[in-house]
């Protein structure tokens, strides 16, 4: 699971990471943060704090993205690309919004009810920097049909 894998015939983006709108805001209210520090000398640690650890963490995720294929899901980070689930162990799965931090895929897979993650207890496949659907229709419904998997609020 740790090893870098291939994809397995035609690939869907199901989200990828945005960095600069997530580096660009906080390094304008840094630079802000900056100026009014200095000329009122004025300075908010914790805003600064958390300008910088945003600014981090969207580097950091900038080339996340989960992907699907024909196997299963696939997981881009920065440890390169690796295989997540197959359709097959996936009950139930969906995106949800983690706030400013970004979106996580969930995924319930299948199994006994006290299997951990099973299909009581979900698991956290990728993490992306706000979901990305500006010009494309979501490839998510379809996917989610054709391999007989759930939605998150379907029981």
């Amino acid at each position: 699971m740790g090893e870098s894998v291939q994809p397995v015939g035609e690939t869907v983006v199901l989200g990828q990471s945005r960095a600069w709108p997530a580096v660009a805001i906080p390094v304008a209210l840094l630079a802000v943060m900056i100026v009014v520090g200095v000329l009122f000398d004025l300075v908010n640690w914790t805003l600064l704090a958390v300008g910088v650890a945003s600014v981090v963490i969207a580097f950091t995720r900038s080339r996340n993205a989960v992907l699907a294929d024909d196997v299963g899901l696939l997981v881009r980070d920065r440890r390169g690309l690796r295989r997540s689930y197959a359709w097959t162990e996936i009950e139930r799965m969906g995106w949800v919004d983690a706030g400013m931090w970004g979106s996580v895929l969930t995924v319930y897979p299948r199994g006994g009810p006290y299997d951990v993650p099973g299909p009581n207890v979900s698991t956290n496949v990728g993490r992306i920097w706000r979901l990305r659907r500006r010009h494309h229709a979501d490839p998510m419904p379809a996917l989610l049909t054709a391999h007989h998997i759930k939605t998150l609020w379907d029981r």
